[in-house]
Formats: C-alpha cells, sequence, structure tokens
C-alpha cells in the first residue's frame, strides 16, 4: 500500500445565516470570486436523516444554499446557508475546534479598512505579532470578526522570522 500524498488546504466551509449577504461580503471584504453555487434557494433543499448523518448536522437542519469563493491563492471558502432549531454562536478562541482562518496580505491597513468598510469588525488595530519565532519589523496580525460572527485573522510577515534558524521547514507564503 502507497502512502497518500496530501497536497493541501483545498477549503475551508463556513456556515452563514444569509449565503447572498456572505458573497457580497467575501467579494467587498476580500476580492473574492464566486467560483460556483452549487444550489440555491430555488432548489429543493438538502435536509434529513442521511444528509445529517453524513456532515454531523443537529436533527432538523435544513442547508438551502451552497457557494465556493475563490480569495488569492490560497484554499477556497465553501459557504453553506444552514438553518436549524439548534444553532450555536460562532465559536471562539477559548473554545475547541477550529477558531478562525487567516489570510495573508502585503497590506495589512489597507486589508484591515477594506474589511471593516465592507461590514466586518476589526477586535484590534494591526499589531505586532507577539511570538519570538514570527516576530520582526513588520511582521503584524489582526484578528477581525465578519457580520455573521466568524473570526478571521489577517497577517503579514515581509521581514525574517526567527524560525529560520531552527528548521528548515517554511510556511507556505514563506520560502526563501
Amino acid at each position: 500500500m502507497t502512502t497518500p500524498v496530501i497536497h493541501g488546504v483545498n477549503h475551508i466551509g463556513i456556515t452563514v445565516p444569509d449565503i447572498e449577504a456572505a458573497k457580497s461580503f467575501l467579494v467587498e471584504a476580500f476580492g473574492g470570486q464566486v467560483i460556483y453555487q452549487s444550489f440555491g434557494p430555488q432548489d429543493p433543499p438538502r435536509q434529513g436523516p442521511e444528509f445529517e448523518r453524513a456532515v454531523s448536522a443537529f436533527p432538523g437542519t435544513v442547508v438551502r444554499a451552497q457557494a465556493m469563493v475563490k480569495i488569492g491563492t490560497g484554499p477556497d471558502i465553501e459557504l453553506f446557508e444552514m438553518h436549524g432549531p439548534e444553532q450555536a454562536q460562532p465559536i471562539r478562541a477559548s473554545d475547541f475546534g477550529i477558531t478562525h482562518f487567516a489570510l495573508y496580505t502585503d497590506d495589512i491597513d489597507a486589508s484591515v479598512e477594506r474589511f471593516e468598510k465592507a461590514g466586518g469588525t476589526p477586535l484590534t488595530a494591526p499589531r505586532a505579532i507577539p511570538y519570538a519565532t514570527e516576530k520582526g519589523l513588520g511582521n503584524k496580525v489582526c484578528y477581525c470578526r465578519m457580520p455573521w460572527g466568524t473570526t478571521m485573522e489577517f497577517i503579514t510577515t515581509p521581514d525574517r522570522m526567527a524560525y529560520h534558524d531552527q528548521t528548515d521547514l517554511r510556511r507556505w507564503q514563506d520560502e526563501d
């Protein structure tokens, strides 16, 4: 048996309350491009025990729309408009599970400004990365909330990071 090859992260799934508003936000805030919409309000919703079991959804959940959005050169964002009897609030950094995704930018200040104009909320101003392994004069992060509550992070690391002295491995945007 051969070892499977994992090539990288393909997409990140995000459940939203309104897919049209979410698509518009991703286009306006990040320059996203809608690749396709798998189905929408005009189509029969996905629901029932088989669907619930396949994706681990709460019984009674209904998916009304699904779309794939491209942002830059990283993984795509798959949006789901789901409605169910017991929907939790968006996860916080202190909760278990995937807590955020990060977008690399060359201009963090302009990216945060664009994000805010589109309706998002920065949690702080862009700030220096606090970890010794990632510090550099221009290396910054800024965590933000999307209009429906999902947390995302902008990151920029134009300066050499100290971890380069510890390993030959490099982050995808940090190739020497």
